[in-house]
Order: C-alpha cells, then sequence, then structure tokens
C-alpha cells in the first residue's frame, strides 16, 4: 500500500503539467493561477474557452481528455453556464451582476476528468474579471440638420464598445411619432457599428427626436443625444438634402440633383 508521502506527492505531480486556454488569452494554465479576463460592463458576459486534450499526465503520462468545465465561487449576483460534457474547447460562459458597481471580481473556474477516469485529475484556476461603466461610447452625428420639404435629413449613429466582450446594444428614437423606432445592434467587443436614422418632414416646421442607446445586458450602460431637424422651403438648403441621397426622383434629373448638391456644399450652414 502507498503511503500517504508518496500519495500526495503523486497528486501534486499530477496537477505540475498545464491546460490551455484557447480564449481569450491563449495562456497555458497551471492549478491556482490567475487569469485577467479583461474589462467588461454590469450584466455582461466573457467566456472562456479550455482545450479538452492535454499531453501530460493520466494513466500512462502521456495526457487525456477532461470532460467539461465550471464555475465556482462567483461573487453575489454573478451567474455562469457549464460547459457541455465532452465540448470541444470546453467553454465557461460568466455573467457579471447587472447591477454590479465597479470594482474587481474573482471567480475559478474548474476543469475535471469526470471520476478521474484518466486519471489526470481536476485542475481549478482563478479569473479576474474588471466591472467598469464605461464600457460603451455613443455619437450622434449632426446634431442639427436644414432641409427642404420632403427631403431627407440622415443622422450617423455610431456605437464604440470598449469592453473585452461582444454586447447588443438597443437603439431607439422617440419624439418625432411618425419616425420613432427601436433596433438592436450587436457590437462585436473592442470594435464600432454605425447606422444610420433618417426623418422626412413635409411640413415647415422644427422635427425635434432623442436617440437612445441601452445595453441588453444591463441598463445602467446607457446614452442618449438630442436631435433637430429644420424644413422650410429655401433654395440652398434643397439642394444641400440632396447629398442625403434622392427618394424618388425621375432617371433623367439625377445628374441635376448630384449637380445641385456639389454646388450646396460652397455654402455654409
Amino acid at each position: 500500500m502507498l503511503s500517504k508521502t508518496v500519495l500526495t506527492f503523486l497528486v501534486i505531480l499530477s496537477l505540475s503539467f498545464s491546460i490551455h486556454l484557447v480564449s481569450p488569452s491563449y495562456d497555458d494554465v497551471k492549478e491556482n493561477d490567475t487569469i485577467f479576463l479583461g474589462e467588461i460592463g454590469p450584466g455582461q458576459t466573457v467566456s472562456i474557452l479550455v482545450d479538452h486534450l492535454v499531453t501530460e499526465g493520466g494513466i500512462y503520462g502521456i495526457g487525456g481528455t477532461y470532460d467539461m468545465a465550471i464555475a465556482e465561487d462567483l461573487p453575489e449576483g454573478w451567474t455562469f453556464r457549464e460547459s457541455e460534457l465532452y465540448q470541444k474547447p470546453l467553454q465557461v460562459i460568466i455573467t457579471a451582476d447587472p447591477n454590479a458597481t465597479e470594482g474587481v471580481y474573482y471567480a475559478k473556474v474548474k476543469v475535471i476528468d469526470e471520476d478521474d477516469g484518466e486519471e489526470l485529475g481536476n485542475v481549478t484556476f482563478n479569473v479576474k474579471i474588471r466591472v467598469v461603466m464605461d464600457v460603451a461610447d455613443f455619437g450622434v452625428s449632426p446634431s442639427h440638420i436644414n432641409t427642404g420639404p420632403g427631403q431627407p435629413a440622415r443622422f450617423e449613429i455610431t456605437i464604440t464598445n470598449k469592453a473585452s466582450t461582444s454586447d447588443v446594444f438597443q437603439v431607439s428614437a422617440t419624439g418625432t411619432k411618425k419616425w420613432e423606432f427601436i433596433r438592436p445592434v450587436f457590437v462585436p467587443a473592442k470594435s464600432s457599428k454605425t447606422i444610420y436614422y433618417e426623418i422626412v418632414g413635409n411640413e415647415e416646421e422644427d422635427y425635434r427626436a432623442r436617440i437612445r442607446m441601452v445595453s441588453l445586458a444591463s441598463d445602467k450602460i446607457n446614452a442618449e443625444e438630442n436631435v433637430t431637424v429644420s424644413v422650410k422651403s429655401n433654395l440652398i438648403w434643397d439642394y444641400k438634402a440632396t447629398n442625403n441621397g434622392v427618394v424618388l426622383f425621375p432617371i433623367f434629373e439625377v445628374p441635376i440633383y448630384a449637380f445641385a448638391g456639389l454646388v450646396s456644399n460652397l455654402f455654409p450652414g
């Protein structure tokens, strides 16, 4: 019978090899290592992918296959989704509390050899996540447009996702009833997405709208901008409006309106 000292040595030896973290940092990870997963906002989600194969340890010392991975010791209000059994690679998803405040949070990920069938032992490592509020920039350009009756006024809406995870943002416009809309916009991590919003006023008046962005992960991630469209009969404004496109002009008039748009750029306002 093996002594207690020998058994302890064998357990330590079985955990001395590395498992491979496929995403997000492509690192080799050992027992009790700590991995920084980046910055996210309240309610946002991070995914950890672990290679199920190892080439060390196990019954014959040539490695084997891990069967699943789970998260443990999560902060209060946080949730996780464990990997599927025998998934390739193993994926654990951790979601922050939608009401989380700014700060650094820790959890554990355990990679499991089911019933120790391949004598790999379980490997547990720590994950570190920083929650910040400033994870998205939102801008609408321009804020004011002068145009003529029936001419489109087009606004450019840009969302920049600064977080270490993708998110879906709900963009809405209110205030001008006929032109209200709601649209979900998926923005990958560390990238930007631009969409457009148009108002076409037939009456000579000012049209005002509030354009708002809210993360579907948490309503704490939000921003808004106010825009105005002044519709008046004015030759230069009508010419300028052609730069935003024409709605329904006869084909023989298109060159004329293209020229008008070029001419209008010579005038400010």
